[in-house]
């Protein structure tokens, strides 16, 4: 089972294509994540997680679990839109 196919289930066409989307942003994000990490850029590597847990509650809680692989040390806070 895909990454997105458990939420899928009940979207119309274009919040799966928004939901796609974010989910290959994290991806990138977590690409360049590693390779910030891979030459000791600590200040990147910093930025890309706090990018990435932004994208993944974005996402939403029942994804979050999903995208487990694209893990970063950062804690998941909650935050509100205004």
């Amino acid at each position: 089972m895909g990454v997105t196919s458990v939420a899928k289930i009940g979207l119309d066409p274009g919040a799966e294509e928004g939901l796609d989307e974010l989910v290959a942003l994290a991806r990138m994000i977590a690409y360049a994540r590693q390779v910030a990490q891979d030459v000791k850029l600590q200040f990147a590597t910093n930025c890309l997680d706090l990018a990435l847990e932004a994208v993944k509650q974005e996402v939403g809680e029942g994804l979050t679990r999903e995208l487990a692989e694209l893990s970063s040390p950062v804690p998941q806070v909650s935050v509100k839109r205004h």
